[in-house]
């Protein structure tokens, strides 16, 4: 967590004042398996600090269509057990979460399958 915010310090000097969202996906929701995808932009052991850097990066729902949320990772087949990410999805495919521009604001950001 600690590098994230690093990260979103440098990234919010560089950016002041600008508008920096993520551009909105297309597809937000779960393929048929009942599975989706989503961008993981953090994760923490602690629920507290998973809240913080939410909150650092605009608070719940920003980002694309989907949203952003703190996901606890035991509530999701596919993540490891244990942890709280921060994540925006589900997305139907791995397309629609990577046409989300999180990289832009958190370089570690990744695209991750969970049911």
């Amino acid at each position: 967590m600690k590098n994230i915010s690093i990260a979103l310090s440098i990234f919010v000097l560089a950016f002041a004042g600008t508008a920096a969202l993520p551009a909105q996906a297309q597809t937000p929701g779960y393929d048929n398996s009942g599975c989706g995808w989503y961008i993981v932009l953090g994760c923490s052991k602690r629920q507290s600090d998973a809240k913080r850097t939410l909150n650092q990066l605009g608070g719940p729902m920003v980002g694309g269509g989907a949203g952003s949320r703190v996901l606890n990772t035991s509530d999701v087949g596919g993540f490891s057990n244990g942890f709280y990410c921060v994540a925006d999805g589900p997305y139907v495919s791995r397309d629609s979460a990577e046409s989300v521009a999180w990289k832009e604001a958190v370089r570690d950001a990744y695209v991750k399958r969970g049911c």
